[in-house]
């Protein structure tokens, strides 16, 4: 309990020292931070984006991706499920494991189905479109 008070008391002390000890104000004209170049092939989904960031797109992207693997695993599920459903030929155990890929391939199904019926219901209540966050177009400023 000694260590504890001790320490709760001294950190005050201590961080307040050492800000003042290395405060120091940068040069004249520059920034705090200096320059941040984005990292290679991230100036693609910038473009894209018409000279913005363009996480929207790289997060859209993301989703198809990870929702086509998603459905090809489903398939594939799916495929040995009902294999092992026709080879089991009459063994109770491999009979209750293929049905329960089954049902857990369905389930994934529903997931992946849902979580784009989820996405475009955000998409239409906060930005009027329901393919916003799925497909988004993204427009930058004229000249």
């Amino acid at each position: 309990m000694k260590k504890l008070t001790r320490f709760i008391l001294t950190t005050p002390l201590f961080l307040t020292i050492s800000s003042v000890i290395n405060a120091q104000s940068p040069p004249s004209g520059s920034s705090v931070f200096g320059t941040i170049n984005p990292p290679a092939g991230v100036d693609k989904y910038n473009a894209a984006s018409s000279g913005g960031i363009g996480l929207i797109l790289f997060a859209s992207n993301g989703i198809k991706i990870a929702t086509t693997v998603a459905g090809v695993w489903v398939m594939l599920n799916f495929i040995l499920a009902g294999w092992k459903y026709v080879v089991s030929s009459g063994d109770s155990k491999a009979h209750s494991e293929a049905t329960t890929m089954m049902t857990n391939s369905v389930i994934g199904l529903a997931i992946i189905v849902g979580s784009y019926t989820i996405a475009a219901i955000f998409g239409l209540i906060f930005f009027g479109d329901a393919t916003y966050i799925l497909n988004p177009q993204l427009e930058g400023v004229g000249i």
